[in-house]
């Protein structure tokens, strides 16, 4: 054969397979991801305080709560998926929903006991969802929700769970006494924590500390059929300690009023971390979030 014939050939060859593939159909664009984030931080802050053990079966600790309204926790915690979420999926489109924990569930969480509190809010939550027929445009739902745990965290008391504020304002060392019964030696340890100082962000090792803290489970949710996909658990503190405070009481160096925004702090920078990690977060003022089911972001 002459190669102007076999040229020629190629080029029909060629041809027919670049036609071919130009009337074959590309792969559709694969749609961006819609995602429902719900926050339910609870309406109440628990404040646990550190006291001097008695050697009895009672626990060192004193426990209280009180009730608030959670909108401005929820939307912190709403900042902190939505910045995380934007960088993991920057093309995905996001829906901002409000949910508020049903009184009678409340009721029934307070008479529960560890993970069967973490069941009955969780299931509250997904009654709530199966009304909501915007749920066919969406792909999954991203939910905080308290967690209750009977872990002891480092340096923090047991049985702590959603958010709240831990005092310990007790110093550990040891005393030494004579054969009188007088002390004769005693020592303090102050390298028990690690803290941070309120006013400067400077860290330091201290055995005495005001801390609030945040346990909760992100929970991942299949949008159509509400099947858990996913339920990671995050336990978070951050623990502060002024040694230039003349204030005898430790949980007097952070006035409440500044503990507030200490916790919205910590609610957005949280939910930030529990989807990209320990990775830091620039948390900024407080934006409004408007949060129709209905008008994906």
């Amino acid at each position: 054969m002459k190669m102007p014939m076999i040229a020629a050939g190629l080029a029909l060859l060629l041809g027919c397979n670049a036609q071919t593939q130009a009337q074959t159909p590309s792969p559709a664009a694969k749609k961006p991801a819609v995602i429902a984030l719900v926050a339910a931080v609870g309406n109440k802050l628990s404040f646990v305080r550190q006291r001097q053990g008695t050697g009895s079966h009672i626990e060192p600790y004193t426990r209280n709560s009180v009730a608030i309204n959670s909108q401005a926790l929820n939307f912190a915690v709403l900042r902190g998926l939505d910045k995380a979420l934007e960088l993991d999926e920057p093309d995905s489109q996001r829906v901002f929903l409000s949910w508020t924990t049903p009184a009678e569930v409340g009721v029934a969480i307070e008479k529960s006991y560890g993970a069967k509190r973490d069941e009955l809010l969780l299931e509250a939550l997904r009654e709530h969802l199966r009304g909501l027929p915007q749920r066919e445009g969406w792909d999954r739902i991203e939910a905080v929700l308290p967690r209750y745990s009977h872990l002891e965290r480092q340096g923090m008391a047991g049985k702590l769970g959603g958010m709240g504020v831990y005092v310990q304002p007790l110093q550990s060392g040891s005393v030494e006494f004579d054969e009188n019964g007088e002390v004769s030696n005693s020592t303090t340890n102050d390298g028990a924590n690690k803290t941070v100082n309120p006013k400067t962000g400077e860290t330091a090792k201290e055995s005495t500390f005001v801390a609030p803290y945040f346990y909760f489970d992100r929970v991942t949710l299949d949008a159509k059929t509400l099947a858990v996909l996913a339920r990671k658990p995050q336990y978070d503190n951050i623990k502060y300690n002024d040694p230039t405070s003349a204030a005898i009481d430790v949980s007097n160096q952070v006035p409440i009023k500044d503990m507030l925004g200490r916790l919205l702090v910590l609610a957005e920078r949280s939910a930030y971390q529990s989807v990209r990690g320990k990775s830091e977060v620039e948390v900024g003022p407080a934006r409004a979030i408007t949060p129709p089911a209905s008008a994906p972001r």
